[in-house]
């Protein structure tokens, strides 16, 4: 079993909540208060994103953190 971090997974999980949520990446990037490029490398690989911005994103699209896990 396999037991590492599928950080493009969760990436492009977090680019697809953000979609379904219609969120811009300038909205995303003013309530984290993180420059555009820290927000794309999180929807390119988010292998090394912390907890706590994980939180704040699915707070923001109205999902469980889970949801950036889960193999769709």
């Amino acid at each position: 079993m396999k037991n590492e971090i599928d950080g493009k997974k969760i990436a492009d999980n977090i680019r697809a909540e953000r979609n379904r949520a219609n969120v811009t990446m300038e909205a995303v990037e003013a309530e984290l208060r993180i420059t555009r490029p820290t927000y794309v490398d999180y929807e390119k690989d988010a292998e090394k994103i912390k907890v706590g911005t994980l939180i704040k994103l699915a707070k923001m699209f109205g999902c469980t953190v889970d949801c950036f896990f889960v193999q769709k």
